[in-house]
């Protein structure tokens, strides 16, 4: 069981990531074992691109590392000013022409890290958040699948896939399958996928 301190940081750094209602969670993830998409470019530092909006993220640094032979990436959001941060397992996906990506808690590289460095998993149980990556030579956009986008659908009655109900949210328990199906229909939806973050590759 995680103490309150830790448990406090979490939350903080969560809301500070996420900037409101977040990204939506999903049980399954949208990778199969046998997708072969991996980039050598993602791999690196990366910094947010600063707006009005965002200038409190001027300092945080998004981390992706290769430190294995698979097709995963090590993924770590922290600041510049503190070691540590949130940890994921992330994947990519190809369908058709378009790049996905999938991020998925990594429980046992932050268990490893811990007493090194303050490390959490993000997200914080082993689920996944999935949505739609562009990726250039210096520059990373991201547009993540919206949680408000899909229970305003929920209640309006036009969401297709399988969900249950978590503290008044929906958590996807819909397979891969169906999941890469929906990606690909709404791979070009910005008001679904529109949990968006602007990186350039930090220097």
């Amino acid at each position: 069981m995680k103490s309150k301190p830790v448990k406090i940081a979490l939350l903080l750094s969560l809301t500070l990531l996420l900037n409101g209602c977040g990204p939506v969670n999903s049980l399954f993830s949208l990778y199969q074992a046998d997708d072969p998409a991996f980039e050598e470019s993602l791999i690196g530092t990366w910094q947010p691109v600063i707006t009005e909006s965002n200038e409190d993220d001027k300092d945080t640094r998004w981390t992706l590392e290769h430190p294995s032979d698979d097709k995963f990436y090590a993924f770590t959001w922290g600041s510049v000013k503190g070691k540590g941060g949130l940890t994921a397992k992330t994947r990519l996906v190809k369908l058709s022409d378009n790049l996905f990506i999938d991020f998925e808690g990594d429980m046992n590289r932050a268990e490893n890290l811990q007493g090194k460095e303050l490390v959490l998993p993000f997200p914080a149980i082993s689920t996944h958040m999935i949505g739609r990556i562009w990726l250039g030579k210096d520059s990373l956009r991201i547009r993540l699948l919206s949680q408000d986008w899909v229970d305003t659908q929920i209640k309006a009655g036009t969401f297709s896939l399988s969900r249950e109900n978590v503290d008044g949210s929906a958590v996807l328990t819909a397979k891969a399958a169906d999941l890469r199906k929906f990606m690909q229909e709404h791979a070009d939806d910005h008001v679904a996928l529109s949990e968006e973050f602007e990186l350039v590759r930090s220097q």
